[in-house]
């Protein structure tokens, strides 16, 4: 009889168990995420790498604890292209998205605000910087990296100090992240203490042919070029001052570090990262193990950057319960996420609370000479998480 009746118990638990198992699966929810930007460039695909890992690791651990929560990633290319971007926002809005990882460009950024903010679409940029965009009065957007605005006072402080320019040349193109950047740079090294003489020079944002701007940075005599077009320019930029063999010496940002060089390269070449990730953090080499495992590349800066974008954005879904925009851009503002390059928090606007910047020298390779943290002291020497 006792055999019997613990057959019968044991048969009971393994029919509740199916039943919660089943009702379990039939209440999967798949949540939908828009990932927006280049996708014909190789540097695009890599950040769409980089996004994809995060949210396989999301679902990975939903599976794990038995969440009904799935994430999928709907890419779409916008070119470059501003119309192109409003096009993708509606289309995202009408596949009900969760949230958005990009927009790519500060122009597509500004151009798309107004459809996702009326349809409570949280944004999560990492590679478009404007600080116009966090700074309209909206809810939704929210960026991974520093803004123009920490970003031109950290490039005057490098060109003033670290590289000793006074005589100091910036080329910018037409875009409104370039133009945004151009302008706050050129006021804060109006306002350095040191004795400046200054001048700047515009390009087209498709622009490859920098051989006049050079000649004018020649011609003001200049000791140290700031250049901050667009990531597609800068190896054109590049390969123009290596043909003029330029002596000045010459500042990039905006993942220049990702580009294949020529040789030999006889320029004094530095750049400042975003929040570039340093290797001795154990969670960015397990992401680069599994990046190289999963797609057979090294990743790039782009790919950490959105991977941290597609991590902080489905964590906030999870902590929200919901897909509700407005939930989930509260959840956000709350946040305090173990990011790749440490603790990751957004202020009032959504811009990043404390972004960071690696100066790189190269000399046959890339390699880290200074970080700066703006606002922050202490956060130059704060670990990984």
């Amino acid at each position: 009889m006792r055999r019997s009746g613990a057959r019968r118990v044991l048969a009971g638990v393994l029919l509740l168990w199916a039943f919660m198992q089943a009702g379990w699966a039939q209440e999967r929810k798949t949540i939908a995420l828009g990932f927006t930007g280049r996708l014909s460039e190789p540097i695009a695909q890599s950040a769409l790498q980089g996004a994809q890992l995060a949210i396989d690791e999301a679902n990975a651990l939903a599976a794990k604890r038995r969440s009904p929560l799935r994430f999928e990633l709907l890419p779409q290319d916008d070119h470059g292209n501003e119309n192109f971007a409003v096009n993708i926002a509606r289309y995202y809005v009408k596949e009900k998205v969760a949230g958005v990882i990009g927009p790519w460009s500060s122009d597509a950024a500004l151009a798309t605000a107004a459809i996702y903010e009326s349809a409570q679409i949280p944004q999560i940029g990492f590679t478009a910087t404007s600080s116009q965009w966090t700074g309209m009065g909206n809810r939704m957007p929210f960026r991974v990296v520093g803004g123009t605005r920490e970003l031109a006072a950290t490039l005057a402080e490098v060109a003033t100090r670290s590289l000793q320019g006074r005589r100091i040349f910036v080329i910018q193109s037409d875009a409104a992240y370039s133009r945004a950047l151009a302008d706050t740079l050129v006021e804060n090294l109006g306002g350095s203490a040191q004795q400046i003489a200054l001048a700047r020079y515009q390009v087209g944002r498709r622009s490859t042919d920098f051989h006049a701007a050079l000649k004018a940075a020649e011609a003001h005599q200049a000791d140290v070029i700031v250049f901050v077009g667009l990531y597609p320019q800068a190896r054109a930029f590049i390969d123009g001052a290596n043909r003029t063999r330029t002596t000045a010496r010459l500042l990039l940002t905006g993942g220049a570090s990702n580009l294949s060089l020529p040789a030999p390269l006889e320029l004094r070449l530095h750049v400042l990262e975003y929040e570039i990730a340093r290797p001795h953090c154990p969670q960015w080499k397990v992401v680069t193990q599994t990046y190289q495992r999963r797609f057979g590349a090294a990743p790039t800066t782009y790919s950490f950057y959105a991977y941290d974008a597609a991590s902080v954005l489905t964590a906030a879904i999870v902590q929200a319960g919901s897909d509700n925009g407005d939930k989930i851009a509260t959840a956000l503002h709350r946040m305090r996420h173990a990011g790749l390059h440490g603790t990751l928090s957004f202020d009032a606007t959504g811009a990043n609370a404390h972004p960071r910047y690696t100066l790189l020298r190269y000399q046959e390779r890339w390699q880290a000479v200074e970080v700066f943290a703006p606002g922050s002291a202490n956060a130059r020497q704060e670990a990984c998480s």
